[in-house]
């Protein structure tokens, strides 16, 4: 609903990233918000990943997770209101 969608837009633009941990250890967090299958958890890890990403190259798990998520927010939000995967883009 479009409730959801303004949380998720509101993650993105407005959202406080976590302390920066050792990236094991921010995996596993990282893993864990994505098998819970919530969007606001799965837009989460998008944003911190894309804010570490600008500062310094993610590994190749972490590019394998920040994939998955987006791949998993693209779906969730296109069965939501339609919404296309360059709509997504302008907001993340």
């Amino acid at each position: 609903d479009i409730l959801t969608l303004t949380r998720i837009i509101h993650i993105f633009q407005h959202g406080e990233s976590g302390e920066l941990m050792p990236w094991k250890q921010r995996h596993k967090v990282n893993t864990d918000k994505i098998k819970t299958g919530e969007i606001q958890e799965g837009a989460e890890v998008i944003r911190d990943l894309i804010r570490i990403k600008k500062e310094k190259a993610l590994n190749t798990s972490e590019k394998k997770l920040l994939d998955d998520a987006y791949k998993f927010l693209v779906s969730e939000l296109e069965l939501i209101k339609g919404i296309t995967e360059k709509q997504i883009k302008s907001f993340c």
